[in-house]
């Protein structure tokens, strides 16, 4: 058993090594994108994020933070390294868990291996191990600071500890999970999902002849224990925390937080007291049970920094959980919409009423005050496992046409199980599977297109059952480097693995299936996506895939086991492994390491460098959450970037206490100007302005819209049904005075004649909210002397109606009062403030990005399609107004900075209007190269559509649309600056596919 611990511990040390390296090799060098952001700027400031909060991450990543050394430049790079770290760490004990498993496998746990019988087994571990280190969801979350690396590393250290409980019988092991459970409360709740895999183990171990029963038990009690922790102890202490908190204050009027600590030290006594007695009447289950619980708290206790920190109010400071009661709606995500699980609603279900459920909290000057009602809506149509329940405009046309559903057709039970089955299991599960242990087409996102984002195996007769031929394949696709092709092996050496583990230890085959069911199929049915996601969430199921890779890691054994019929004994555990490691591990790190390997990327740094240079001094930026914000904190908060820029969340301004930090100081950005009184504001009040139409002919003045919306008076609001009164919106038509001569002074435009003295727009929500309210609010009370911007990826009712005065200065627009913006019929995306917009362009931007990363991801290929657009913008307007030489310097600098290559046919839309640009602009010889180079690639690409059958060929209508759109735009150019053989040859390629598709399309 020696010579087994020696090797076991010194391979894992090589395992750690080879991935850390990897990992190291190909980390993101700053930000990334998505929460990166939020958590780069928490962890360095110690802040609040978005909820329910990771404050031991925070802990932990302000401490790699510290090698910085002060260079806040490099502060992301450490803080990235904490997740190579981690997930280095996360593969080490994976493989140790893989030859604990081995070892019980073979039945050698209680004896000492022999040197082959070693071999095999740190074979089996290595090959698992790296199987996950180079799977393409855990390696993608390996290189960048978010919090699943180390969300992982607390699973596999809870799942590895169980075995060494398994082994030494020693509860303190149990006492260890216990803390690690709690601590990784404080990273991500997917941790507990090991918990009913760890209570299978407890329960094989105790019992002297497991059984059916016996094993339905434990998983029942497993259920109990994460009910208890996820719910009991996550949410109802503090819950409990909070009613008592507000008993002390509003009944005994005594101060805040005193019943939160009373509550605190009744919990700390009871603990004490029930740990005593169980010491003196020697219950040792009694006692065991209560340290797991106080180990678990004290793990927990991580939470005391949101607290802490809240109450510090720093400039990130989400839901401003400074009180029990705000904490408790913080760890519960009540911002985010409830969804139902056994029974509800269907997407055509019609509202009925809605019953009380609670009452809501706010907090007082004095005392806790009653904020409103919760509520639970109710329907006239409902079914058992609602999964179909969105009714979202685009969701339901998503349903029907997935479903196969007609405009009128009712959805029944059989529909929510075909989309269980299909799309939240097929597509938003499954299809993540095979991605990591089969392959991948490419790394476009999609919603189900045969083009985007499908899993595939690599051999041409099995992928072509599926997607068609993959003879010929076109550039989209043979030359994306998220194509990755396994052939599967993985995938087979995993069922290889589980197969033989089932007939060797059922045992052990339970307790990983049960791992992987709890962390992938289980989260499928609790979370119960709606369609069209934001963006990929493979994310989420890790912890099944780590699972898998239990499997794979034994499948090695049955490899063994068929070398040892071909060859002599000694030499299969070997020659087994040794083809296991090159099949799978070296063939999945060959395959991913392009499109995993962000070296020198920048991009999303760049893009939130751009984007606050797109402001002028001291402005005031209104964003949209997620990739539109956390980029632009991390800026700001870490890097000090343009703190003169206030940026503004608007789907955060509906939280009073984001409007009151938007009101204090921050970094170098004064307060907005906003003169409502924080009591007219506050939770429960103002929340909803339903319209009511007055006939109002005219436009009303935002001033007094602003008056009549916070008037506390009766007549100033409209009577509800159960004969409350509440402020309403009396009118969609809105205006704002202007004085030209104040916006010349303040240098919000220079031109005083092109300068209109009243603002007229139309308002195009149904209702407005609170953030509607702080928004006009904002522009009453800022009278032009701060500059007002709005991200231009943002959603139509954030503009507040206001298109017609919005114009590009760059990756933002500009609110300008100008008379050209009543009458202007171009779209917002078309109008440009020429003169700062050229600048920025041309000497603010950063592109380097582009350039200096190995690989552009989809979200970076994203930002390079918006940047081109910018730039084509504006040099076709300067060409438009004469500036031939400005145009001609905006188009060299995008040329010289922004990747050209075409992915998709979607990009050649872009490539049109520069060939227009480009040839107005005299610069002929790049406009020819970029018309061959876009032609070829259409034809390449339309000509593989047309290969297929008609009706695949309907999958691509809009790629064939925009496709021919382009070959015929290109050669309308190419004849109109007379390059009649060029237009005659691209007229060719389009009349021969026009022939194909109207045969074919009609």
């Amino acid at each position: 058993m020696q010579l087994f611990k020696r090797a076991n511990n010194l391979a894992g040390a090589g395992i750690f090594l080879i991935a850390a390296l990897t990992y190291w090799l190909t980390m993101e060098p700053t930000v990334s994108f998505w929460d990166c952001g939020e958590f780069l700027a928490a962890s360095y400031k110690m802040e609040v994020g978005h909820q329910p909060g990771a404050p031991l991450y925070l802990m932990i990543g302000k401490l790699f933070s510290l090698l910085s050394f002060g260079n806040t430049a490099k502060v992301a790079y450490w803080i990235n390294f904490l997740s190579v770290f981690a997930s280095a760490a996360t593969v080490m004990l994976l493989f140790w868990t893989i030859n604990a498993i081995g070892l019980k496998i073979t039945g050698k746990a209680a004896e000492s291996p022999s040197r082959t019988e070693t071999a095999s087994i740190i074979f089996a571990g290595a090959v698992g191990a790296l199987a996950f280190a180079f799977s393409d969801t855990f390696w993608f979350s390996a290189v960048e600071a978010e919090v699943y690396a180390l969300s992982m590393l607390f699973t596999a250290l809870v799942f590895w500890a169980i075995l060494k409980w398994e082994n030494s019988s020693n509860d303190r092991w149990l006492i260890f999970i216990a803390f690690l459970i709690g601590l990784s409360i404080g990273v991500h709740l997917l941790s507990l999902l090991a918990i009913p895999a760890v209570t299978l183990v407890w329960y094989f171990k105790k019992a002297e002849r497991p059984q059916f029963w016996g094993v339905a038990r434990a998983l029942l009690l497993a259920l109990l224990l994460l009910g208890l922790v996820q719910v009991g102890i996550v949410q109802y202490l503090v819950l409990l925390a909070a009613r008592t908190d507000i008993f002390f204050v509003n009944t005994l009027n005594l101060g805040f937080g005193t019943g939160a600590v009373v509550f605190l030290l009744a919990v700390v006594a009871s603990l004490a007291a029930a740990l005593y007695h169980s010491v003196k009447r020697k219950k040792y289950a009694l006692n065991l049970g209560l340290l797991c619980l106080t180990f678990i708290l004290f793990g927990y206790s991580s939470y005391f920094m949101i607290l802490i920190r809240a109450q510090a109010q720093p400039n990130v400071n989400l839901s401003n959980p400074e009180h029990p009661l705000a904490l408790h709606e913080y760890l519960g995500r009540t911002q985010y919409e409830e969804k139902p699980l056994i029974y509800g609603q269907y997407f055509d279900a019609a509202v009925t009423g809605s019953k009380i459920t609670g009452k809501l909290y706010r907090k007082g000057d004095e005392r806790y005050e009653v904020a409103g009602e919760t509520f639970k809506t109710e329907y006239d149509r409902n079914g058992v496992f609602p999964r179909v329940y969105s009714s979202r405009p685009d969701h339901i046309q998503f349903y029907r046409s997935w479903l196969g559903l007609s405009e009128n057709q009712q959805p029944q039970v059989a529909d929510n199980l075909k989309f269980f089955s299909s799309y939240q299991l097929g597509f938003m599960y499954w299809r993540y599977f095979l991605w990591n242990f089969s392959g991948r087409q490419n790394d476009e996102q999609g919603q189900g297109s045969a083009i985007e984002g499908n899993w595939i195996t690599g051999i041409k007769p099995v992928d072509a059952l599926r997607l068609g031929s993959q003879n010929n394949l076109p550039p989209s696709l043979a030359e994306n480097e998220g194509r990755n092709t396994y052939f599967a092996l993985p995938f087979l050496l995993g069922i290889a693995g589980a197969i033989y583990v089932f007939r060797r230890n059922r045992q052990q085959a339970l307790v990983i299936g049960t791992l992987f069911i709890c962390t992938g199929v289980a989260i499928i049915v609790y979370l119960n996506q709606d369609p069209l996601q934001v963006r990929e969430r493979d994310y989420a199921y890790v912890g099944s895939f780590y699972a898998f890779c239990m499997f794979i890691g034994i499948g090695s054994f049955a490899v063994r086991n068929l070398f040892a019929k071909l060859m002599p004994a000694k030499l299969s555990p070997v020659l087994s492994g040794l083809a296991c490691l090159t099949s799978v591990p070296l063939l999945m790190v060959c395959q991913g390491w392009n499109d995993h390997n962000r070296t020198g990327k920048t991009t999303a740094l760049d893009w939130a460098k751009n984007y606050l240079n797109s402001c002028a001094p001291n402005a005031i930026l209104i964003t949209n959450a997620d990739n539109d914000t956390f980029p632009l904190w991390y800026a700001q908060e870490v890097e000090g970037i343009r703190t003169d820029v206030r940026v503004v969340n608007r789907q955060f301004l509906s939280d009073p206490s984001y409007i009151s930090q938007m009101r204090r100081w921050s970094n170098r950005s004064a307060p907005l100007p906003m003169a409502l009184p924080h009591k007219k504001i506050v939770a429960g009040v103002r929340d909803y302005f339903p319209y009511v139409d007055y006939g109002l002919k005219d436009s009303v003045e935002l001033s007094d819209l602003l008056a009549v919306m916070s008037s506390d008076h009766t007549e100033d609001q409209v009577q509800m049904n159960d004969g409350s009164f509440m402020n309403f919106l009396p009118t969609r038509r809105f205006s704002l005075q202007v004085d030209p001569e104040q916006v010349v002074q303040t240098g919000t435009f220079h031109d005083r004649s092109q300068v209109t003295t009243k603002m007229e727009w139309e308002f195009n929500g149904k209702f407005a909210g609170k953030a509607d309210l702080a928004m006009i609010d904002l522009l009453v009370h800022n009278n032009w002397k701060r500059p007002v911007y709005f991200s231009t990826s943002v959603s139509n009712d954030t503009y507040l109606g206001l298109d017609k005065y919005l114009y590009l200065e760059g990756y933002a627009f500009r609110l300008l009062p100008l008379k050209a913006g009543e009458t202007d019929q171009k779209q917002k995306e078309e109008r440009t403030n020429d003169t700062p917009m050229y600048k920025n362009l041309t000497s603010r931007f950063s592109l380097a990005g582009f350039k200096t990363a190995s690989y552009l991801d989809p979200e970076s290929r994203r930002v390079a399609s918006g940047a081109w657009n910018l730039y084509n913008t504006l040099a076709a307007n300067l060409l438009r107004d004469g500036k031939k030489a400005q145009a001609s310097t905006v188009l060299r600098t995008a040329l010289k900075g922004l990747p050209l290559r075409n992915r998709s046919i979607a990009d050649t839309l872009g490539k049109l209007l520069l060939v227009e640009n480009l040839r107005k602009a005299d610069q002929h010889a790049e406009a020819t190269k970029i018309t061959d180079e876009t032609a070829a690639f259409l034809e390449k690409e339309l000509d593989w559509i047309a290969r297929k059958e008609p009706e695949g060929q309907q999958r691509f209508v809009s790629d064939i649309q925009r496709g021919m759109y382009v070959l015929n735009g290109l050669a309308r150019v190419c004849t109109l600056h007379g390059d009649r053989t060029r237009a005659e040859n691209i007229e060719k390629i389009f009349g021969r596919l026009e022939a194909v598709f109207q045969r074919n399309l009609g």
